[in-house]
């Protein structure tokens, strides 16, 4: 079974201590590549995420967001200590150049928590997760349940391009029995040509004609446009194609290899043609194989 390269998924989990959201969205792309968005300070969480996306999924940019908030008393906001630390200082400082203790206007003596409001004392951009239990298997367990849900969205859309490609191979493996069948007739039908012409041109003479040389012209035309070998090759490939189809396992590159064989079996049939029948056939292989191609590329 075929996996489109395409797709989305997430998962959500929420108790008394954290809520965690994971969104995955991926597209095409030859290669693995993953582009992952975590709150800072988790890069740790980073390298265990890229590995669960890679043991299943093996081509494709694949996007990852993932949201973390702290809740009850684990929802605590950082406190840039180094900072508050250095303005105290500051402040005892000022106190001593001045000869006396730093005070209020209501003479109050100034306590640490009034410097909380100074600028870059307390974070607001991210909150500490040090107050959540098992944060990494937490996270690891949404990602995993997204990806989940983003296998099967692919899943569904690799059915869908699977029936499709069936289709064209259908296609294909028709025109290529037509083709077989039409050889023979094209081979008799250019004997009695050659025949007919021959016989015109001899026509007032006494110059009779010899079977033996028209029998050797037919036999050297047959075999510069023979294309059985062609097609048993074509047919060769219709069918490994089917079979990858069926196979498990990512097949995209296989499938990528396999219609560009195709390309050159059916580009060598339309360059030894020289009937318009087979030509039309050839035409719509051509066609068959484009349609392969493109959708072989949406594959993993």
């Amino acid at each position: 079974m075929i996996r489109s390269m395409t797709g989305y998924g997430a998962a959500e989990r929420l108790d008394d201590q954290v809520r965690i959201a994971v969104e995955i969205r991926t597209v095409n792309n030859r290669f693995f590549k993953a582009s992952i968005h975590a709150p800072d300070g988790l890069g740790a969480a980073e390298v265990s995420i890229e590995k669960t996306l890679r043991e299943t999924i093996s081509r494709g940019t694949v996007s990852l967001s993932l949201v973390i908030e702290p809740r009850g008393g684990a929802a605590r906001a950082p406190i840039n200590k180094e900072l508050l630390t250095a303005y105290w200082n500051d402040l005892n400082e000022l106190s001593r150049q001045l000869g006396g203790t730093v005070e209020r206007r209501d003479r109050d003596p100034i306590r640490v928590e009034w410097l909380l409001d100074l600028p870059g004392i307390v974070g607001d951009e991210r909150v500490l997760l040090t107050g959540i239990d098992n944060v990494q298997p937490r996270i690891d367990a949404v990602v995993k349940e997204a990806v989940e849900r983003l296998n099967a969205m692919r899943d569904t859309e690799g059915n869908a391009t699977a029936a499709d490609m069936k289709l064209a191979l259908d296609d294909m493996e028709r025109r290529i029995a037509a083709i077989q069948t039409r050889v023979p007739a094209v081979i008799e039908e250019y004997r009695n040509r050659l025949r007919e012409r021959v016989q015109a041109l001899l026509e007032d003479t006494e110059i009779k004609l010899d079977d033996q040389t028209l029998a050797r012209e037919v036999a050297f035309a047959a075999e510069r446009s023979d294309v059985n070998e062609e097609l048993a090759r074509l047919a060769s490939h219709v069918a490994q194609y089917r079979e990858l189809l069926s196979d498990s396992g990512p097949a995209g590159r296989k499938l990528e290899f396999l219609t560009q064989e195709m390309y050159r079996e059916v580009n060598t049939l339309g360059s030894k043609s020289n009937d318009s029948e087979i030509s039309r056939q050839v035409v719509e292989l051509k066609v068959g194989v484009d349609r392969l191609r493109e959708q072989s590329q949406n594959v993993e």
